[in-house]
């Protein structure tokens, strides 16, 4: 066997090299090629079940329409438009499946309410409201939704229903309920005992009886949630964790006086506690810096709920949804789109595995009780 001389093993290392180095700008190209191929319109399916059941002893009304409540099929169309509209044309929700339901969910003590129990509790004694919560196992066998969700390949549920329904404004389920991330916060991962599909399955729980603004809040919450486990890696936390991105996005002037940024759905750059969304109270931050992120000008403005633009529940709300990053790219091995994790979850941990991510099964999370 003949041994290399020193020339030669200049030239394989040289090879080497040049070898490592195609590979990795391969990789690199791919990876960028990716995040800006899924800038396009992202288009998402859902499927609406609207538990509204015919109220026989008041005139054959629907629950909603009996009490003057919002139009449930209006805020489905809202919620569509506000997400396309704050995502900057990013997310584009399809609705292909509509359900209206006569009827009351199922909880998994095993309790449904008649229309003369609801009315009772309702209109004499709330409470005497049922404690449990709305079972998503029987709901997905009730209106067969792993086979709807498979045949319109849909990722999202949306349910409407009367208060004292009983489900949370947000769940989700992961394939083997793994996340990226561990977590102190159970409330960041919320399962509860939606049936594993294969696939992660949003299931957002609104309330007719409300709002807009209440709407986008619960879609809000679940915003945070999803960036806490990806971008802020199982943690948020401003002022203990000030360096991450998401914490950094978070942070208001009541806890970083002179240096507020985007805020939460709770709180705007200048409240003071939650829902503090009319504060006339000027602060200076960095709020629009983020509407051209990665890029951050750094220029402080001093605004208030007016001069801002995000005086009330809805316009915070959108306020605030519109200056999540957007762009193409990444940055520290995140998308700089955020809205990728928000609506294209299991497509952007696939192409852009989180840095150090573990997928292990959630030790902390609102799993259904026994």
């Amino acid at each position: 066997m003949q041994i290399p001389s020193g020339k030669q093993w200049l030239t394989l290392a040289a090879w080497l090299s040049l070898m490592w180095g195609a590979l990795t700008h391969s990789l690199s190209a791919a990876v960028t090629a990716a995040a800006l191929a899924q800038q396009k319109q992202q288009v998402v399916n859902v499927i609406v079940i609207n538990f509204d059941p015919i109220l026989r002893t008041r005139g054959n009304q629907p629950l909603h329409a009996c009490f003057k409540w919002s139009d449930p099929w209006k805020l489905t169309e809202t919620m569509v438009e506000a997400a396309r509209t704050t995502s900057h044309g990013f997310v584009e929700y399809r609705i292909v499946e509509k359900i209206n339901h006569d009827g009351f969910p199922t909880f998994r003590n095993g309790f449904t309410y008649t229309e003369e129990t609801f009315l009772e509790m309702w209109e004499k004694d709330r409470k005497k409201a049922n404690k449990g919560m709305t079972s998503f196992k029987w709901l997905f066998e009730r209106f067969n939704l792993p086979a709807l969700l498979a045949k319109h390949q849909a990722t999202e549920i949306w349910l409407w229903g009367a208060p004292y329904f009983q489900w949370d404004e947000l769940h989700w389920k992961t394939p083997g309920d793994r996340i990226p991330y561990q977590t102190d916060n159970p409330w960041f991962y919320r399962p509860y005992d939606i049936p594993d599909v294969g696939k992660t399955v949003w299931i957002m729980g609104w309330n007719y009886e409300r709002g807009e603004g209440e709407m986008l809040e619960s879609y809000g919450h679940r915003i945070e949630s999803v960036l806490s486990l990806t971008l802020g890696q199982g943690r948020w936390d401003p002022k203990g964790n000030p360096s991450n991105i998401w914490n950094q996005f978070t942070r208001v002037d009541k806890d970083f006086p002179g240096e507020a940024e985007v805020g939460s759905i709770h709180f705007a750059p200048n409240s003071l506690r939650d829902y503090d969304w009319d504060n006339l109270t000027e602060v200076w931050t960095y709020a629009d810096d983020w509407l051209t992120y990665p890029d951050l000008p750094r220029q402080k403005k001093k605004l208030n709920a007016v001069t801002g633009g995000w005086k009330g529940i809805t316009a915070h709300h959108r306020w605030w949804m519109t200056r999540l990053p957007h762009r193409p790219g990444i940055t520290g091995g995140f998308f700089n789109n955020w809205w990728q994790y928000i609506v294209n979850y299991d497509a952007a941990i696939k192409t852009l595995p989180p840095p150090g991510a573990t997928f292990e099964k959630a030790r902390r999370a609102m799993y259904a009780s026994p």
